[in-house]
């Protein structure tokens, strides 16, 4: 035990997967507290979500570089407060307020180093290919680690921290939306679209939000929406895209990969438009008829992650208020396969918080 982690616990409660399967595989567990590196905070958790990818950990298809090591650690997002530090840390104290970018970039590689580490080549996750937050303390290196905005509470650091990323490296960085654009959301009251569709309403486009039900559509207008459609009510739903918007949409973002509403989007796009990907949960084989691709000039874009340079704006963004966390529901750690279940329903909108400690 080093000397900044004497006073500590030398366990800490945890919710560890046991073996690869599903949420049956979470068990609640007392185990060793992790000892910071040279170089990484550790952190005290407040709070931490339960998401798609740790859905893909539990079944083993996140991690294909090696078998994941039982029992593991979930959790991608994690919020808290800074415990201890490693000794070449600087510009974190104990008692900080923080929150973890998922995704670790090794900052040699040749995207690294041109600013796109969102394509890191040895890119590595919080939850995933290390220990991540679904426990008392995380340690996790300094350059992921960031201050909370006054004003922010953790569950909405933890809300912001994996969703508003990704969806503004996709729509800033590689859809490249601008003022002139008219941006199709569908599945638009989830925790990634519901992002997206108030980073293009910040950015000035003209947002149409697609969403499977009325309440749902409803909430996709309150947070910046132009006009919004419910596809439970309309399947065919390119009509009523083509009705609001007669010459297509500029920009389609699609988060979930559904093949329904994948077929349905791209009869509603414009020529030359750009289709943005980050998710295939919902598919993820889609049909594609490479006569309309060719004709039409659009081009399909595939995003994932997000960038520090994207992490950071976000991060401004949601301390001016200019953002709105998407929180569905807030649970105890205990309640982690509660949490996962709600999820696999597709009965959330917006993120499911776990509490793993109060503050």
């Amino acid at each position: 035990m080093s000397q900044v982690t004497a006073d500590l616990p030398a366990t800490m409660r945890a919710v560890v997967l046991t073996g690869l399967g599903g949420p049956d595989k979470l068990e609640p567990a007392v185990i060793p507290r992790p000892e910071p590196g040279r170089d990484d905070v550790l952190i005290a958790v407040r709070t931490v979500a339960a998401n798609r990818q740790d859905v893909y950990t539990m079944a083993g298809w996140a991690n294909r570089r090696a078998p994941i090591t039982m029992p593991h650690v979930m959790g991608i997002d994690p919020a808290g407060r800074v415990a201890a530090t490693g000794e070449t840390v600087t510009g974190f104290r104990p008692g900080d307020r923080v929150v973890v970018k998922p995704s670790i970039s090794c900052g040699a590689c040749n995207f690294c180093t041109s600013g796109e580490d969102d394509a890191c080549q040895n890119l590595e996750n919080v939850g995933v290919h290390r220990p991540g937050g679904m426990a008392e303390y995380v340690a996790v290196p300094q350059r992921n680690v960031f201050p909370i905005p006054d004003g922010l509470s953790f569950a909405q650091a933890t809300a912001i921290s994996h969703s508003f990323p990704v969806a503004l490296t996709m729509i800033r960085d590689r859809a490249r939306v601008t003022a002139e654009d008219t941006v199709l959301v569908t599945s638009a009251s989830g925790a990634v679209a519901s992002a997206a569709v108030q980073l293009a309403h910040l950015r000035g486009a003209r947002v149409v939000a697609a969403a499977g039900g009325a309440d749902r559509a409803t909430y996709a207008r309150s947070i910046g929406a132009d006009e919004v459609i419910d596809y439970a009510a309309h399947p065919s739903f390119a009509d009523e895209v083509l009705r609001v918007a007669p010459g297509g949409v500029n920009v389609y973002v699609e988060t979930a990969g559904n093949p329904a509403i994948w077929k349905e989007a791209l009869r509603a796009m414009a020529r030359r438009g750009r289709v943005a990907v980050c998710g295939s949960h919902g598919g993820p084989v889609v049909e594609l008829d490479l006569t309309w691709l060719f004709r039409t000039r659009v081009t399909i874009i595939g995003s994932s992650g997000s960038s520090l340079a994207a992490y950071r704006d976000v991060l401004t963004l949601a301390g001016q208020g200019r953002i709105e966390a998407n929180i569905h529901e807030v649970m105890p750690l205990e309640q982690a396969r509660d949490a996962f279940a709600t999820l696999l329903s597709r009965g959330n909108r917006g993120k499911v918080i776990l509490e793993v400690s109060p503050d």
